[in-house]
């Protein structure tokens, strides 16, 4: 309560004073708090909430240094149509600092009405996904944390999705205490769920290191976005995997080519495998590779990774500086 004090003081001297509309803009810019009562020291939030009259399809966002002017503000009729706007845009231009721009330029919107419904969840799942698709995990972050509270309180969307996408997230930031949270308060029906049973099945693997049963499911996902976050992990675990073999095969090194069938390196459409990925990798990290000499001039790729030999002892210590520096802790942070 004494943290919102200055605030109230400045609300109760004048609503219409600048030092009160830039408390105001403030509070909304940070997230204003949900509780209302009686008690006369906390803020009626909803005697502030503005309803907006804009008819502007697009605007850019612009982050609040005052109350929130009703005119500038698209009403949920116009959001709505802005909403449909952004998606064809997104499928003929794929510009994603302007869509991205444009998203939260509605989001915004609806934080200042305090609009929480169908439609709200509509449009956070939407710019998830774009964000997802276009790798910017921070404003995937955003999106999904207030999912999580939206699913919550308006009780519909594609909960079970973005429970995955969590799940899958907190894997790749390494957050076993979420983890461990997620786990418990899941419902059978939850995981039984295909794309809830990926991520769990994802997981589990992580968890006990069969690093042969992820990289299947790393081509195996379901028909949503999930291998573009585990596109964020995977090669963290491509690294912890090549270490263990190296440690496993120390004595004798091991063919590039079964590496690169462990290591999921494969064409996900045709199951090839995929030479140029792991001859990449491996030269990246400078693991060290020899090549022993054909058996005869008739040489097929398979032949060819085969006669590449990874020095399993020679990379040991190279795999474990570089995992060292791969697996920090994550910080991501995300926008508004």
């Amino acid at each position: 309560m004494e943290e919102h004090q200055p605030l109230f003081q400045a609300i109760k001297k004048s609503k219409s004073s600048s030092v009160a509309r830039q408390s105001i803009a403030a509070a909304l810019d940070a997230g204003a708090p949900e509780d209302s009562n009686s008690d006369s020291a906390v803020i009626d939030w909803d005697k502030y909430t503005i309803v907006g009259t804009s008819e502007r399809l697009e605007k850019p966002y612009l982050r609040l240094t005052s109350a929130p002017d009703p005119a500038t503000v698209r009403p949920l009729r116009i959001l709505e149509q802005s909403l449909q706007r952004l998606k064809a845009k997104w499928k003929q231009d794929h510009d994603y600092t302007y869509i991205c721009d444009q998203f939260k330029s509605i989001r915004q919107d609806l934080t200042v009405q305090r609009l929480k419904n169908p439609f709200t969840v509509q449009v956070y799942e939407s710019h998830a996904r774009i964000a997802l698709e276009k790798g910017d995990l921070g404003e995937f972050n955003q999106c999904q944390t207030q999912l999580k509270h939206l699913y919550r309180e308006v009780g519909t969307g594609h909960i079970n999705e973005f429970i995955a996408y969590r799940l899958l997230y907190q894997l790749h930031t390494r957050n076993r205490r979420d983890i461990n949270t997620l786990l418990r308060e899941l419902t059978p029906q939850q995981k039984a769920d295909p794309h809830i049973k990926h991520a769990l099945a994802v997981r589990k693997a992580v968890a006990e290191g069969d690093y042969h049963t992820l990289f299947v499911l790393y081509h195996e996902t379901p028909q949503n976005l999930s291998s573009h976050l585990m596109d964020h992990f995977v090669m963290r675990e491509r690294l912890r995997a090549l270490r263990v073999m190296c440690s496993a095969y120390k004595a004798t090194g091991f063919s590039v080519q079964f590496a690169a069938e462990e290591l999921g390196y494969r064409d996900s459409d045709t199951s090839d495998i995929d030479k140029e990925g792991i001859l990449f990798l491996l030269s990246e990290l400078k693991v060290p590779v020899k090549t022993l000499p054909p058996v005869d001039d008739s040489m097929d790729l398979d032949s060819d990774l085969q006669r590449r030999q990874v020095d399993a002892k020679g990379a040991l210590a190279i795999l474990t500086a570089r995992l060292n520096e791969m697996t920090k802790k994550i910080d991501i942070r995300g926008q508004i």
